[in-house]
C-alpha cells in the first residue's frame, strides 16, 4: 500500500495505510474488520521489542550520530522507541511523514542529511 500510494502521489501516513491493509487482509479471510479489532492488531506495532542485542550496539556505535528513518507516523514511532527503551541512543527519530512520501522514494532519503547534517555518503542504511 505505501508503495502504491507514494506511485499515485497519494500519502497517508503509516499508521492509516496499516490499517487498510489489515482491513482488506481480513475481508479477503471473509472476517469483517470491525474497529476493536484493527486497533488492536495496529497497536501491536507500538510494542514490538527490539532484539536483544539492540541496545548494547547503539552504545557501542556513539559517537556516531544515531537515527531512525521510518515510513511510521511521528507519534507511532516515539511511541514505539519510547516502548523499546532506546530514546537516550539515538540522535533523531526521522518519519517520512513531513515529505508525504514513503522509501524508496528518494526524498524520504534527503530527510537524514536536513535532520542529522550528515551528508548522504557518510551515511550507513
Amino acid at each position: 500500500y505505501s508503495w502504491l500510494r507514494s506511485l499515485m502521489g497519494r500519502y497517508q501516513d503509516f499508521w492509516s495505510v496499516t490499517q487498510e491493509a489489515l482491513a482488506y487482509t481480513l475481508n479477503t479471510l471473509g472476517r469483517a474488520p470491525d474497529a476493536a479489532f484493527l486497533s488492536e492488531m495496529a497497536d501491536a506495532y507500538n510494542r514490538l521489542l527490539p532484539y536483544p542485542d539492540a541496545a548494547q550496539c547503539l552504545k557501542d556505535l556513539a559517537p556516531l550520530k544515531l537515527a531512525i528513518l521510518s515510513n511510521g507516523a511521528p507519534g507511532m514511532l516515539h511511541r514505539l522507541v519510547a516502548n523499546a527503551g532506546i530514546t537516550e541512543l539515538l540522535d533523531e527519530v526521522i518519519s517520512v511523514d513531513s515529505k508525504a512520501v514513503f522509501e524508496p522514494h528518494p526524498r524520504a532519503y534527503e530527510m537524514v542529511e536536513e535532520a542529522l547534517g550528515v551528508k548522504p555518503e557518510h551515511v550507513l542504511i
